[in-house]
């Protein structure tokens, strides 16, 4: 399970009430959560040109790191997995110190290497966090229909569902997430990478190619919003439902202020 980097093209394709697509290139860390790498421009915990940092990820309140808040969720979810556990943990880094991560993907093996499950970790703009156990084996997928049940976007119901299509992180990298209305697809989510060695002089290069990649993807997310606004697609104001939004790690004020 050595670690590596993807180089991945992200579609987002909006299918009702009007249809809109909007595609970007973006970098992801693959990394296995007991041998984090370090290098001169990658750093654990610490400010670098890219970081990986526990805070960005699920944190329960338990010591050492994310490996092991990870588990404490999934032990909390009554899910056991052998005390040799492998995990991998597939995400955006931060840069400069600046990290935003709409989806995190936690791929869990034997000490063998054969698959589990896998876990997806989603953020929203206001830094919730939700996780979703997705463990019905596809055959190189791990696929689930879940209840959403979170705020991810204004122009899509909290009380939506998600279909989750995880393809293994090996060679090729596939991932798609379908939003459904009434069990329908309304939005669909792909990413599509291949596999790079991960070496310092790699990580240089992507500063150039992938320049302030955190801070693009944020400016695309409220670009994209603006437009579907603009055009008066049906806006869910996030204190609206709040019976909808269940689970939620690190709830913002709008859902967790007692009557």
């Amino acid at each position: 399970m050595t670690s590596a980097l993807y180089e991945c093209d992200v579609m987002h394709r909006r299918l009702k009430p009007e249809q809109k697509r909007f595609d970007y290139r973006i970098f992801m860390l693959s990394i296995d959560l007991d041998t984090i790498p370090t290098s001169t421009f990658l750093s654990h915990n610490r400010f670098n040109l890219y970081s990986l940092n526990d805070a960005d990820h699920i944190d329960l309140g338990h010591p050492g790191g994310i490996k092991v808040n990870l588990l404490a969720w999934l032990a909390g979810q009554k899910i056991e997995v052998p005390n040799d556990v492998k995990v991998r943990l597939v995400t955006l880094p931060r840069v400069l110190g600046y990290g935003f991560n709409p989806v995190s993907f936690f791929y869990l093996n034997k000490a063998d290497g054969t698959p589990l499950f896998a876990v997806a970790e989603v953020v929203n703009t206001y830094r919730e966090m939700k996780l979703y156990l997705v463990d019905q084996d596809g055959a190189e997928i791990w696929k689930k229909k879940v209840a959403k049940n979170f705020y991810v976007s204004p122009f899509s119901d909290p009380g939506d569902a998600f279909d989750f299509r995880l393809g293994l992180p090996r060679e090729e990298f596939r991932v798609t997430i379908n939003n459904l209305t009434e069990n329908e697809v309304t939005l669909t989510s792909t990413v599509r990478g291949s596999s790079r060695e991960l070496t310092s002089l790699r990580l240089i290069s992507y500063a150039f190619k992938y320049p302030l990649l955190s801070l693009k993807i944020i400016t695309l997310i409220h670009w994209q919003a603006l437009k579907l606004w603009l055009n008066k697609v049906r806006f869910y104001k996030k204190a609206d439902r709040p019976e909808a939004q269940k689970e939620v790690l690190r709830p913002h004020s709008s859902i967790s202020k007692k009557p």
